[in-house]
């Protein structure tokens, strides 16, 4: 099989290359001229699906704005505690143990301390209003006592009111 070009084929089919130039260039007008039929009924629909189009979009937006601001309500309301719990607990096993601050123990020796004063300064008082009154010791059986008039007895004692003057017994 031999190659032949364009023109020995043009040449063998009887036909010349201007007759095949001008069969083009009259199919090219009339592709041109049905283009041209073809554009001017395609733009009314391109601009009706333009149209269309937009109001579509539109519409769709507007039903879909407020479903999002609801989905985003419910996420707020509902999800985000769980995830925010979730989250926590996960920090919390992460978490490693937690190192507790040594304790500061002078508040509770300065406390006992002042308890131990305060037990001792309350024994001290008490022993000192009992030491306070003279013990006397009884005389002996037939040993005469001192003066019947005095109060120094204990019991005599301890009748005194605070002004000094004593209660009958």
């Amino acid at each position: 099989m031999s190659l032949i070009t364009t023109k020995q084929a043009s040449q063998a089919n009887g036909t010349s290359g201007q007759a095949s130039q001008e069969w083009a260039r009259q199919a090219a007008q009339y592709l041109r001229a049905r283009q041209l039929a073809a554009q001017t009924q395609m733009a009314p629909l391109a601009a009706n699906a333009r149209v269309a189009a937009q109001q579509g979009i539109y519409g769709a937006r507007a039903w879909t704005a407020p479903r999002l601001d609801l989905m985003a309500l419910a996420l707020q309301e509902q999800w985000a505690p769980r995830i925010a719990a979730a989250l926590a607990a996960s920090a919390r096993r992460v978490d490693p143990v937690p190192v507790k601050p040594p304790r500061r123990r002078w508040p509770a020796v300065v406390g006992g301390v002042v308890l131990i004063a305060g037990g001792a300064a309350a024994a001290v008082i008490i022993m000192n209003r009992r030491n306070s009154v003279p013990v006397t010791e009884p005389g002996e059986p037939g040993e005469p006592g001192e003066d019947a008039g005095s109060a120094d007895t204990p019991r005599e004692m301890a009748a005194a009111d605070v002004n000094g003057q004593g209660q009958a017994t």
